[in-house]
């Protein structure tokens, strides 16, 4: 009798989950910073183009984003005060996720949470910002944003240049996310692609298409924006931007969208630095041109404004608003006589335009 109450007893405990107890910080950072090395990009002539952090989730494989790597003619992992030489390994650049191989590796590889994360949960992330050795920041998950089927993990943890591809951990030292991108500006808006996402690497997953179809990244990545514009999520604008821009860095039209993006939030002097790279892949890009003329005639650099714009109406003479904004920046710098012709221009391409210019531009 005491025999059967015995085992009923061993049988009531071994089917009770085990709860585990939340790490101190600094037992995390003991723990994880086990499996985050730091990368080092370099070009074909050994000079180096990029720099950032990759946690590793496999026998001598890191997984990092792709743009900590991209256009890397060779790859350095530090590790421990030991340099090895790392390949590519697989990749879906559409979510900026990449892993790389490297040889003779002998780091522990990081536990994966692929559950579900709650916004509220604390999460510690392990980078190496501004090239410096690998550091922690604690934060909270602020938000889960709805992304090509799946949810980027907004976090309150602190990513700065140089910690992308560093890993996100909740309090038992488990990886929820691979640190991607900031936005800055002190908005707090630092994000994380999802663990699940390297499962789905491993196993040859690629990011869903739209309808069954071949939508390229261009198009999805401007899909998304306009979806966001739609919404009026600004942020949510200005956070897609950003992650193109580092996804395709030689993209014009990423660029551009970072630039309309931030004179969109009344930032125009974040504005222009993004259009200059845009004007620079894609010198014939009107609207490119376009935009940062006016966003110079927004700063009163009239100067700049008409150099601008006369680009944008080289590549489409005749274009009303760009008409009306030059002459808006020849009124800036007090030429009375282009102004009095890009009147006569306007009463030519567009009545109303011109009797809105003359109202405003144009003195008796």
């Amino acid at each position: 009798m005491h025999r059967n109450r015995g085992v009923a007893f061993l049988f009531a405990v071994a089917v009770v989950p085990a709860v585990a107890a939340a790490k101190t910080p600094e037992q995390i950072f003991q723990q994880a910073s086990q499996s985050v090395v730091v990368i080092h990009a370099y070009d074909g002539e050994g000079n180096p183009i990029n720099q950032g952090g990759g946690v590793v989730t496999g026998r001598e494989l890191i997984t990092t984003n792709c743009h900590v790597i991209e256009g890397a003619a060779n790859l350095e992992v530090h590790f421990r005060q030991q340099t090895y030489s790392a390949t590519a390994a697989s990749a879906n650049e559409d979510r900026d996720l990449c892993q790389i191989k490297v040889p003779q590796l002998n780091a522990p590889r990081v536990l994966l949470n692929t559950g579900r994360v709650r916004v509220g949960q604390r999460v510690y992330a392990i980078g190496a910002p501004e090239g410096l050795e690998l550091t922690l920041t604690e934060g909270l998950i602020s938000s889960l944003r709805e992304f090509d089927g799946s949810q980027y993990i907004q976090t309150s943890a602190a990513i700065s240049q140089g910690s992308s591809g560093g890993g996100l951990f909740d309090t038992e030292g488990r990886l929820v996310g691979i640190t991607a991108f900031f936005v800055g500006e002190g908005l707090s808006l630092n994000f994380a692609l999802p663990a699940a996402w390297i499962v789905e690497l491993e196993r040859g997953g690629r990011a869903k298409t739209v309808g069954g179809g071949q939508e390229s990244p261009e198009a999805r990545w401007i899909r998304r924006i306009a979806e966001a514009r739609a919404k009026k999520d600004w942020p949510g604008v200005l956070s897609l931007s950003q992650q193109w821009v580092r996804v395709m860095p030689r993209n014009a039209r990423a660029w551009q969208e970072l630039g309309d993006a931030y004179a969109a939030t009344s930032r125009p002097r974040r504005a222009i630095p993004a259009y200059q790279q845009a004007v620079r892949y894609n010198a014939e890009s009107f609207d490119a041109w376009h935009n940062l003329g006016w966003t110079y005639l927004a700063l009163n650099q009239y100067d700049r404004a008409i150099e601008a714009i006369q680009e944008a109406l080289r590549i489409t003479p005749g274009h009303g608003r760009a008409t009306y904004n030059l002459g808006a920046a020849y009124y800036g710098q007090g030429l009375r006589d282009k102004v009095q012709e890009i009147h006569a221009q306007l009463r030519k391409l567009d009545p109303a335009l011109a009797g809105q210019f003359a109202k405003r531009y144009v003195k008796p």
